[in-house]
């Protein structure tokens, strides 16, 4: 059997994060010049994204179109520009304003639900409280959501998407694994300025790493594809209307 053979990889084209496939045909891939010895790859054996022509393993595999003499002495350069460009070392705006914008959506429906039946609760409760009751909560609606339809709304809009480092649909418990550790790690279960040293942590540790603690410890990985401004403004937007609503209600 061959090394690595069972693994599930993921790679980059056009911009876009994809996978996962197979070693045979991620090879085929590279022999029929699909991907090139510049593409980004990443199975879960590896620590970070690696362009394919570093590795060993796809050593004859990949076409040579150049002399090794002719490489560009700038390779440091572009390689940090195809980076940039590509996302492999994460992209913690996006995957912030998709989890507010799923939560702002899912605190929209709970206190219209809520105001239903008890507006009393609603009135007596601070802003922080509901927050915070509404960040609980929705740990258990997005390990549902994520189970059922493998996105939320949010990460569709903003062309992510989160499967396991396998390249397996995300099953209910882990996704109810992440969603806690997501919350713990990364928000602080929204407990005033516990939640910005989370935020500060977690932020840096995915630009360095270009992945989270917590997708590491589950083994879970976001792949991310390009958005347009439209979109990232709708999403960032969303949130501060409701919070502008709310204070004007």
């Amino acid at each position: 059997m061959e090394p690595l053979e069972g693994y599930a990889w993921f790679y980059i084209r056009n911009h876009h994060q994809q996978g996962p496939v197979g070693l045979f045909e991620l090879k085929k891939l590279f022999e029929q010049g699909i991907l090139s010895a510049d593409t980004f790859i990443w199975t879960k054996n590896m620590q970070c994204w690696q362009m394919a022509k570093t590795l060993d393993l796809f050593y004859g595999v990949i076409p040579k179109t150049e002399p090794e003499e002719q490489v560009p002495k700038n390779y440091a350069i572009d390689w940090e520009e195809i980076k940039k460009d590509t996302y492999p070392n994460g992209r913690p705006a996006v995957r912030y304003l998709a989890r507010f914008f799923d939560l702002s959506l899912f605190s929209l429906f709970l206190i219209t639900f809520v105001s239903i039946f008890s507006p009393k609760f609603i009135l007596e409760s601070s802003e922080i409280f509901i927050f915070m009751f509404s960040l609980i909560l929705y740990i258990l609606v997005e390990a549902v959501i994520l189970s059922i339809f493998g996105n939320t709304l949010g990460k569709a809009i903003l062309n992510t998407r989160l499967r396991t480092v396998n390249g397996e649909p995300i099953d209910f418990l882990t996704a109810l694994k992440r969603s806690i550790f997501v919350n713990a790690a990364g928000m602080g279960f929204g407990v005033p300025i516990i939640n910005f040293i989370c935020f500060y942590f977690s932020y840096f540790d995915l630009k360095k790493n270009g992945k989270s603690t917590w997708d590491e410890q589950i083994g879970t990985v976001v792949l991310y594809g390009q958005v347009n401004l439209t979109r990232i403004l709708f999403v960032s937007l969303f949130p501060i209307a409701l919070l502008v609503a709310g204070t004007l209600i």
